[in-house]
C-alpha cells in the first residue's frame, strides 16, 4: 500500500468515531438536517425549569414527563421545518434587522433586574453575555439563533396569518356566554369543546374572575411557627412579631425596610413585604378577614395562621366589577383570533411534516419518559 493511500486510510478511520459521535449526539434529522441532542437537552431542561416555578407537582408523573419531551422535540422539529419552508422560500433576514431582534430581547429579559431595577446599557450587556457564557453561546451562535428566529417568524406571518380571518360579532357574544358561565362555576360550559379549546376557555374565565372580583394588594410582615410547634416557641414568635408591631407604630419605621430585615417569607421580603393584589379564597381565613377588612394604610393587630404570626398592612383596595360585553369585547375577539391562528399554525405544521423527511433517533427510554 503506499504512503498516500495509507494516509487515506488513516484519515478515514479517524473520521469514523467523530461521524458516530455525531449520530449519536443526534435526536432527530429532518430532511436529511440533525437536531443535536445537546440543543435538545437545553431546551428541555428550560422547559422543566418553568414547571418547577409553576407546576412542579408535574414533574413527578412519568406520562406528563414523556409528554413534555414529546413536545420539546416536536417543536425543535417544527422549527426546522419553518426554516426549511423560509430557505424554500428565500427569505432574507438583514443585518439591520437582527440587530433589531437582539435588541428586542436585551430590552424585554435583561433592561430590569430580578427586584425591578433598571440597567444601565452597559450593565445589561453583562448581564447578556454572562447568560450567553453559562449557556455556553458564542455571540455569533446567539445572533444566528436570532435570525433562524426571526426567519421562522417571517414565514409563519406569509404561510399562517393570512389564512386566519377575524372572528364574527356572533362568535364573540356566544365566547362571551360561555365565560359568563365559568365565572359562576359551571363548567358545563366548555364541555363537547376539544381540550385544548377548553383549557384555554377555562384559563380566560379564571382570569376574568381574578380581574373582576373584589380584591386587595396587601404587604405583610411573617414570623414562621413549626406546624406542631411548642406553646414556648408560639409565645416566642409572638413577642417578636409584638415587638415589630410596637416599633412600627412608635418610631414610624419603614414598613418595607422592616419587612426586608425581619419577615421569614424571604419571597415576599424582597419585595417588601408586598404579596400583590389578593382575592378571595386565595389566602388562610384568618388572614383573609382581616386584609378585606383593614381600612387601606392601617397596620393590624398580629395574625395567627397556620404559617405563623404576620402583621398585614392594605396598600390599595378594589371593588368587584360587573363584566360586561363591551369591556371584553376586543381581549375576546383577540382570544378567538388567537385561537384560530394556533389552529391553522397547527395545520401548517402538521403540512409540511407530510412534505419532509424526519427520522427520530431519541433513545429508547428517552421516548418513554
Amino acid at each position: 500500500m503506499s504512503n498516500s493511500s495509507k494516509l487515506a486510510l488513516l484519515a478515514l478511520l479517524a473520521a469514523a468515531p467523530a461521524k458516530a459521535a455525531l449520530v449519536e449526539d443526534t435526536v432527530a434529522t429532518v430532511n436529511g438536517q440533525p437536531i443535536l441532542k445537546t440543543e435538545y437537552q437545553k431546551n428541555l431542561d428550560s422547559v422543566i425549569e418553568q414547571y418547577k416555578r409553576t407546576a412542579p407537582q408535574l414533574l413527578g408523573d412519568k406520562d406528563a414527563m414523556t409528554q413534555i419531551r414529546k413536545k420539546v422535540l416536536d417543536q425543535m422539529i417544527d422549527d426546522k421545518l419553518f426554516e426549511n419552508e423560509a430557505e424554500r422560500r428565500k427569505l432574507k433576514i438583514h443585518e439591520r434587522e437582527v440587530d433589531a431582534g437582539i435588541n428586542e430581547v436585551r430590552e424585554k429579559n435583561f433592561r430590569h433586574d430580578p427586584e425591578g431595577k433598571t440597567l444601565s446599557d452597559e450593565e445589561v450587556d453583562k448581564v447578556l453575555n454572562e447568560e450567553l457564557k453559562k449557556e455556553g453561546v458564542t455571540p455569533s451562535a446567539f445572533r444566528e439563533r436570532i435570525r433562524k428566529q426571526m426567519m421562522i417568524r417571517r414565514v409563519i406571518e406569509e404561510a399562517v396569518r393570512p389564512k386566519v380571518k377575524p372572528p364574527e360579532e356572533a362568535e364573540v357574544k356566544k365566547a362571551f356566554d360561555t365565560i359568563k358561565f365559568i365565572i359562576k362555576g359551571d363548567t358545563g360550559a366548555v364541555s363537547g369543546m376539544a381540550d385544548r379549546d377548553a383549557q384555554a376557555y377555562m384559563g380566560l374565565g379564571q382570569r376574568v374572575k381574578d380581574l373582576s372580583g373584589e380584591r386587595v394588594r396587601v404587604s405583610h410582615i411573617l414570623i414562621k411557627t413549626a406546624p406542631k410547634a411548642s406553646m414556648v416557641e408560639k409565645n416566642a414568635a409572638l413577642t417578636k412579631i409584638q415587638e415589630l408591631k410596637k416599633a412600627l407604630s412608635a418610631d414610624d419605621a419603614d414598613f418595607a425596610e422592616v419587612a426586608k430585615k425581619s419577615s421569614d417569607d424571604k419571597e415576599s421580603s424582597e419585595r417588601g413585604g408586598d404579596l400583590g393584589f389578593v382575592l378571595r379564597g386565595w389566602m388562610p381565613p384568618e388572614f383573609e378577614k382581616v386584609a378585606f377588612t383593614l381600612p387601606v394604610g392601617e397596620l393590624s393587630e398580629p395574625v395567627e395562621t397556620q404559617f405563623g404570626y404576620h402583621l398585614i398592612r392594605v396598600q390599595e383596595k378594589k371593588a368587584a366589577e360587573n363584566v360586561t360585553f363591551p369591556k371584553l369585547k376586543d381581549d375576546l375577539s383577540q382570544f378567538l383570533f388567537n385561537l384560530s391562528f394556533e389552529k391553522e399554525l397547527e395545520k401548517t405544521a402538521q403540512d409540511l411534516r407530510k412534505q419532509a423527511q424526519i427520522e427520530i433517533k431519541l433513545p429508547t427510554d428517552e421516548k418513554k419518559g
